[in-house]
């Protein structure tokens, strides 16, 4: 006490210290009173879940997506249509949505905001202001200029360039098959829906299937400087490279699609033809010009674009790009893995192709040229991709809880609170449970998406897309994607899954190359070898190694 009258700046420091500790200690014995009123698994009074948490990392692969996460929770606590889970301080407490009903209010009815948490993770890779966290009349001002590049009148019209980019596939799997050597497959599946994506988004081809792109290496690049959050390594947590490495990368990106943005706003100020099919960025100037315009007698005087708007354009190309890309070329590696474990399936969809275009697979990508839309004959096809969804769901929604808004637990009648809490339509868990699929619903069985067994679902739990007006604006570019795709690959191609010949992989040059933590210890979910992981998005392990064998 002597030392501290001696040295009041000592006392100072002290004192802020026990004020902020007691604060700190206060305000966490209330959030473990308030955390364990809900419904949820054992909740811990010092530990919340974490202990939890602890166990399934010691019992499940370490590089698991986190999505996972809940429904395994579901299942083995036998948890109802809402329950909490508690990882603070660690992470953030979270109010998870594991019902058809709920699921419905939140997104379409009440219509929670998105949460601050997916912004934080998207920004690195698609900037602060894009269609996914976008709100309010920013939102619909966006998803208005983009929704009619995504209507399925224009998709149409698109398909002969979906056919052309799924041609470059074919040969690539061609040359992969000649080589008779295992492959990731989620690489030129990847490389696959960027060409269409850019095509369709920006009337530009990236050409990544079959040469360098400096933009594409940028993005996969920085996929690997994400931060992991399977890890808790601290100098992995608190990386000061990290932020340099995001910053570098996301000026690449941006500066190559500026380029783009300049090249067609020079091109079409003062522009009056309307001959060339017009696509996304085309859209996006309509608007430019249209607000911008106002009281100028020279659209030339419009080429130096309002920094805000040109922010925002570049932004939602880059979700655009991430997410559309990769939900797709994740869905169309799973599907053919899938396929190559179960060849009664694999027969099915073989025979329904041979049924619509005829026996000769060679005449495919012609015929769908010619009448795209014999692609709304595929029923067993869209059956085999609903399946795929369902078990590789590519995204999940993360709403933000206000102190207005609650959620009414349909099993006990009590109000919950989302104050303070992130809440997660948790499409993994709908996905994922017996009460919905049935007693065999980790096993790949497409018939469930056939009448009349599809009819007893309620179509409020299978939203892969999600659901509401914040749905995936992408969801019918995906669908023809992935169609296009089995119809010009199964019949010509047999896959076989590589794990096994991982170490034959190990400097191949992808991103996955330098993946090697967390390949020790259990490397199975619900059995399946090929689990997600989180690499920005939901991908496949080890980027699905494979090999493939020509059959035509």
């Amino acid at each position: 006490m002597d030392y501290l009258r001696a040295h009041p700046l000592a006392a100072a420091i002290l004192t802020i210290l026990v004020a902020y500790f007691t604060r700190a200690t206060v305000r966490f014995a209330h959030h473990r009173k308030r955390m364990g009123k809900y419904p949820g698994p054992p909740y811990h009074w010092l530990w919340g879940h974490l202990l939890i948490l602890g166990e399934y990392r010691k019992t499940k692969p370490i590089r698991m997506h986190g999505h996972y996460l809940p429904a395994l929770l579901a299942e083995d606590y036998s948890l109802g249509p809402v329950f909490l889970f508690d990882t603070y301080p660690a992470g953030p407490a979270i109010l998870i949505i594991n019902d058809a009903d709920l699921a419905h209010d939140v997104s379409t009815v009440q219509v929670y905001p998105k949460s601050h948490l997916l912004g934080d993770a998207l920004a690195p890779v698609a900037g602060p202001e894009n269609l996914v966290v976008m709100e309010g009349t920013l939102w619909k001002k966006w998803r208005t200029i983009f929704n009619p590049a995504f209507s399925m009148t224009q998709l149409m019209s698109l398909v002969p360039l979906v056919v052309d980019s799924t041609g470059v596939f074919v040969d690539n799997l061609d040359k992969l098959a000649s080589k008779n050597e295992p492959f990731r497959l989620e690489e030129p599946a990847t490389y696959l829906t960027i060409d269409i994506i850019g095509k369709v988004i920006l009337d530009h081809d990236f050409k990544s299937q079959t040469a360098k792109n400096e933009y594409v290496d940028a993005m996969r690049a920085q996929f690997t400087w994400l931060r992991d959050h399977t890890s808790f390594n601290p100098l992995h947590i608190y990386s000061p490279i990290r932020p340099i490495a995001n910053l570098y990368y996301t000026w690449r990106m941006r500066r190559y699609l500026g380029k783009l943005l300049d090249t067609r706003l020079a091109a079409r100020a003062g522009s009056t033809s309307n001959t060339r099919q017009r696509v996304g960025i085309d859209l996006a100037l309509d608007t430019y010009f249209a607000d911008y315009s106002q009281g100028k007698e020279d659209e030339t005087n419009l080429l130096k674009m309002d920094p805000k708007f040109r922010q925002h354009v570049i932004d939602n190309f880059r979700i655009l790009l991430v997410a559309g890309h990769d939900t797709t070329s994740s869905t169309v590696a799973y599907a053919l893995y899938r396929l190559s474990r179960h060849p009664s399936t694999l027969a099915k969809l073989r025979a329904e192709h041979d049924e619509i275009f005829g026996p000769n697979p060679l005449v495919a990508a012609d015929a769908l040229k010619s009448d795209p839309y014999l692609l709304s004959k595929l029923t067993y096809t869209t059956a085999v991709i609903q399946e795929t969804l369902r078990l590789y769901t590519p995204a999940t929604s993360l709403r933000e809880g206000t102190p207005n808004l609650f959620i009414k637990d349909p099993s006990t009648s009590n109000m919950l609170s989302t104050d303070g809490l992130a809440v997660w339509i948790e499409s993994v868990c709908m996905n994922r449970s017996r009460e919905i699929w049935g007693l065999d619903v980790h096993d790949f069985r497409p018939e469930r998406f056939l009448s009349p067994e599809i009819d007893d679902v309620d179509p409020r739990a299978f939203r892969p897309f999600e659901k509401g007006p914040r749905n995936c604006i992408g969801q019918e570019l995906a669908m023809l994607e992935i169609k296009i795709a089995l119809v010009l690959v199964v019949r010509l191609f047999d896959f076989k899954a590589a794990y096994d010949e991982l170490d034959l992989l190990k400097g191949d040059g992808t991103l996955w190359a330098g993946s090697e933590q967390g390949r020790q210890g259990v490397q199975e979910v619900w059995g399946d070898e090929a689990y997600q992981v989180l690499y920005a998005t939901a991908k496949p392990r080890d980027g699905m190694p494979m090999r493939v064998k020509r059959r035509v």
